[in-house]
């Protein structure tokens, strides 16, 4: 059940001050505009001002998508899924403003000490809505460690704007990240106007990164130790001029589809037309939901949720940008842009693609994406994750949901069936767009194919880790303070005549 707030609880403040990565999802208003949606994860890069307003550092990309957009009708939407612990999604929603490298005001907020390399704005957001959700979907991975190949290859292109204060040369100044910024970031891949004066500063970047921090190890870097790739500063210059360059595709290539099925979660992010509509984000992290029918369409499950927001935006627009992150092996962010479709639990077509023996507990609609572009970029912000384990709760929690519908007559509605939960949460989005049309009333009843096997076990702290009594020991404790209150208190209670002690 989604929870709203005004602003930002204590509570969740000190959760997301614990959490290693975020996302942020923005549009344009044009109804052919790209929604855009980025992973962020740099140590250290995100603040909490107060329960109404945060901010981070906007690391240098391939893309300025976030902050053309913020310029435009500043939306801006912040995601927190939690992939250890207990699960939890967290939203902000809010509005957002960009504070450039070389102005004063970014210079407030981050100082030389503090800067990261490569960042080109602070992005500050004044939060409006705050939003919890159960996160039962989202996989368990273990986190690993922070990538720091981004940081790497900016600290050298910023080494070449330190150089040229000295020796001032066309050839060392195109090596820098300024001329980077005028090259890559001035526009959105929508036309929308970027970075508007961090290019032209007259600041020059300091160097405070540590060149001698761990280097992030996976399975695929001893294949490039000793390489000239990995061992000459010079070639990582040219590789921030190439390798972070986006690639875009009209269509999927052979080997992304490959890459896809590889991967254990995506995220979907989708906007309303209005300028005063909450840009959504959610992510979707349930085995075997996502696929590709060819290169140039995709589908996936649209399990229950508290919301029906994706499914909402596509009703008014269409647009739906479907994004990929590697978490293991080589780093990979791929975007897939597409316009949806929309086919409801009960149709024809949901059926024709979602047969019964198929089917998810839970699962709504079938959302179809016709896509029109395809986008990579390196991902080298993107910490490294082990993937543990598929969450399982929401399919349990759909599947004694849809018990409910199956022991009552498909001509009535059991107020503890699926079907009215999608009649009371599912009917339109927080903008109050219409959401779900005919899944509510369908005569279509839910068969059941979900195997209840073993339930996916948190790593919790033994009597080992702290000093506490085992979970016998503490149960035993408990059971005997109950049957001593159970049997003293109401004797103690007849005494004061506020109690009767019947036999």
């Amino acid at each position: 059940m989604a929870k709203f707030y005004d602003e930002i609880p204590e509570f969740l403040i000190e959760w997301i001050k614990k959490q290693h990565m975020f996302w942020v999802a923005s549009a344009p208003l044009s109804p052919n505009g790209h929604v855009n949606l980025s992973p962020k994860g740099t140590a250290d890069s995100f603040h909490v001002m107060n329960s109404r307003r945060v901010w981070y550092q906007d690391l240098t990309g391939s893309g300025v998508e976030t902050i053309s957009h913020i310029r435009e009708n500043g939306r801006v939407t912040i995601l927190f899924n939690a992939f250890e612990g207990p699960p939890r999604i967290l939203r902000l929603f809010g509005t957002g403003t960009v504070y450039e490298y070389g102005t004063e005001e970014y210079e407030s907020l981050i100082s030389p000490e503090t800067r990261k390399p490569g960042s080109r704005a602070a992005i500050v957001i004044d939060v409006y809505q705050c939003q919890t959700t159960c996160g039962f979907a989202v996989p368990m991975y273990n986190f690993v460690m922070h990538r720091t190949q981004l940081l790497r290859m900016a600290d050298i292109a910023e080494s070449y704007n330190r150089a040229s204060d000295v020796i001032s040369s066309p050839e060392t100044q195109q090596k820098g990240i300024k001329a980077y910024w005028t090259r890559t970031n001035l526009r959105s891949v929508d036309g929308l106007p970027g970075l508007l004066t961090a290019q032209d500063s007259e600041v020059t970047p300091v160097s405070n990164f540590d060149k001698k921090s761990e280097r992030p190890k996976s399975q695929y870097s001893k294949l490039r130790e000793g390489s000239a790739w990995q061992s000459s500063g010079a070639n990582l210059a040219i590789s921030f001029a190439l390798v972070t360059m986006a690639k875009l595709y009209d269509e999927i290539p052979q080997s992304l589809i490959e890459w896809i099925k590889k991967q254990h979660m995506f995220w979907v992010a989708s906007a309303p037309l209005g300028p005063g509509g909450h840009v959504n984000v959610s992510p979707k992290g349930t085995a075997d939901c996502f696929h590709v029918v060819n290169s140039h369409q995709v589908w996936y499950q649209d399990l229950t949720g508290s919301g029906v927001e994706t499914i909402s935006h596509i009703r008014e627009n269409g647009r739906i940008t479907i994004l990929f992150n590697s978490f293991e092996g080589p780093p990979r962010i791929l975007r897939l842009y597409g316009i949806g479709t929309v086919y409801e639990y009960g149709t024809q077509e949901y059926e024709s693609l979602i047969p019964p023996e198929t089917r998810k507990p839970g699962s709504r609609a079938a959302i179809v994406i016709d896509v029109d572009q395809c986008q990579t970029s390196c991902g080298y912000a993107v910490p490294i994750y082990n993937f543990v384990t598929h969450r399982t709760q929401l399919l349990r929690w759909a599947h004694t949901k849809e018990s409910s519908d199956r022991a009552t007559a498909s001509t009535e509605i059991n107020p503890k069936g699926l079907k009215a939960y999608w009649a009371l949460r599912n009917i339109s989005s927080v903008d109050g767009l219409p959401g779900l049309l005919t899944a509510p009333d369908s005569k279509v009843t839910c068969l059941s194919v979900f195997d209840k096997g073993p339930r996916p076990k948190l790593h919790r702290l033994s009597s080992v880790d702290v000093n506490v009594p085992s979970t016998s020991a503490t149960l035993a404790i408990g059971f005997a303070i109950g049957a001593l209150v159970t049997t003293a208190l109401p004797r103690i209670l007849s005494f004061t005549g506020k109690f009767s002690v019947r036999a």
